[in-house]
């Protein structure tokens, strides 16, 4: 490459021809610059501008690392919203009300019951007091007549003894009467012998007057006497009746215990809903025999009634987990086979405090409502997934701790720690983790947002 310079004085034009590889530039300068553009005095080749970075939106733009922020080797100690849960899988639906209805007296099926204008089978809804069937058992029935007509008996044994009271009440009375007139006649009869006695005193009268007077006297105090005893006879007639009425309405009330427990006993032959719910089973159709609950074997099951409009979500809880799971907590059931995205709510309801013997868990139970869905289906019965209970919640106000997982230590004992930087001074402050995702660890402990902890040799400390 050539140059040719010409030089003018101060205030000219100075005009520069190049004879460059590329292509001739005209430069028009004032004399003193120092270079060219595009090209130096020196002669050095051209640097490339440098690429202009590509804007990135506040959207997506990535976050400062709070290592960046602080220098290397340490970051800022973050505050999230977080919600500690456990997972229950294995849960399962089952009706609030269960049972399986079985017969109390042997017996044929005589009939099945209606509900409208259908016949009881599996899906029918019942109401509580609903006839699913009605058994035969003919000694059963002959047994009851047989004692109905014991207790009239009854019933008219004691009218007959409360009668035969009246009757010894009205004897006692006649027996006063005559007592009464005994009595008078004995006064006279001792009036009249006193007269007659005078009168042989005065020699008006023989003594054989004075005798017969003293015999109707004596005749007169025994009669007395007689009617007396009648009278305590009288008297001891109707306390014995009294008495057998007392024993004849005490077998009248045993006749009529005998028929209120055969009735009771009669109204067995009805099976019937013993609450709102649905049939999900039917074991027996119309002649089969039935054998009565409490005997030697296990009664035979006629139907199966589930209370379907609040169902219970049964979940056990292993032991690493039984601190954590209270009643009261918030709880999901979710992850249904067979309705996937649908999720039930509400709260953790009741626990059974103890260890199942064969599967070393605790059963927990959240109670829901079981109204019809969207697409009008209930929850049902048997259906499987899981139970999430919240065991912590930290809201804005108390957020949970957070740091990259390289900001936790561990300790030789297994004690999970925190590094902090305060002033020039280093401090380490046990922590208790909440979660651990091998990105970032969750704690709580006496470290508050901002705070700078240290990511590297943790060791040392």
């Amino acid at each position: 490459m050539s140059d040719t310079t010409n030089v003018r004085p101060a205030g000219a034009t100075v005009v520069t021809r190049m004879e460059h590889p590329c292509r001739l530039v005209v430069v028009f300068a004032c004399i003193g610059l120092v270079s060219l553009a595009g090209c130096r005095e020196s002669g050095r080749a051209r640097k490339p501008p440098k690429p202009r970075p590509a804007r990135t939106s506040a959207k997506n733009k990535p976050a400062k690392s709070p290592a960046a922020e602080t220098g290397e080797g340490t970051e800022v100690v973050r505050s999230r919203e977080y919600v500690d849960e456990v997972e229950l899988p294995g849960a399962s639906v089952i009706g609030f009300e269960s049972t399986v209805l079985v017969a109390k007296q042997a017996g044929f099926v005589k009939t099945i019951g209606r509900q409208g204008d259908q016949e009881v089978d599996i899906g029918v809804n019942v109401t509580a007091g609903n006839v699913l069937a009605e058994l035969h058992i003919p000694e059963l029935e002959a047994e009851l007549t047989e004692k109905l007509a014991e207790s009239h008996r009854a019933v008219t044994d004691v009218a007959q003894a409360e009668a035969t009271v009246e009757i010894a009440k009205a004897m006692a009375t006649q027996v006063r009467q005559n007592l009464v007139e005994k009595q008078a006649l004995r006064a006279l009869r001792e009036v009249e012998l006193q007269r007659i006695a005078r009168l042989v005193k005065m020699g008006a009268a023989g003594l054989d007057t004075q005798d017969e007077a003293r015999f109707r006297h004596k005749a007169a105090v025994a009669a007395v006497q007689g009617t007396e005893a009648e009278a305590v006879t009288a008297q001891a007639t109707i306390r014995k009746a009294q008495a057998d009425v007392t024993r004849a309405e005490a077998d009248a009330g045993v006749a009529a215990a005998v028929v209120k427990r055969l009735e009771t006993l009669n109204a067995y032959r009805f099976i019937m809903a013993p609450f709102n719910g649905v049939v999900v089973a039917r074991h027996v159709d119309r002649g089969a025999f039935v054998r009565p609950a409490g005997g030697r074997g296990e009664g035979s099951p006629l139907f199966e009634v589930a209370r379907i409009d609040r169902v219970r979500i049964v979940a056990h809880v292993p032991p690493s987990q039984i601190g954590s799971v209270r009643t009261g907590k918030a709880a999901r059931f979710g992850k249904i086979g067979g309705l996937p995205g649908r999720v039930a709510s509400g709260t953790l309801t009741r626990s059974a405090q103890v260890l199942d013997q064969s599967s070393r868990k605790m059963r927990v139970e959240m109670h829901l409502d079981n109204p019809p869905g969207e697409n009008g289906r209930r929850l049902s019965l048997g259906l499987f997934g899981t139970l999430t209970v919240e065991r912590r919640r930290w809201d804005a106000a108390d957020g949970l701790k957070v740091v990259s997982t390289k900001a936790v230590g561990t300790d030789q004992n297994g004690a999970r720690f925190v590094v902090t930087v305060r002033g020039d001074k280093d401090l380490r402050v046990p922590v208790e983790v909440v979660f651990d995702d091998a990105d970032q660890v969750g704690f709580v402990g006496d470290v508050r947002p901002g705070d700078i902890v240290r990511t590297d040799n943790l060791d040392k400390y």
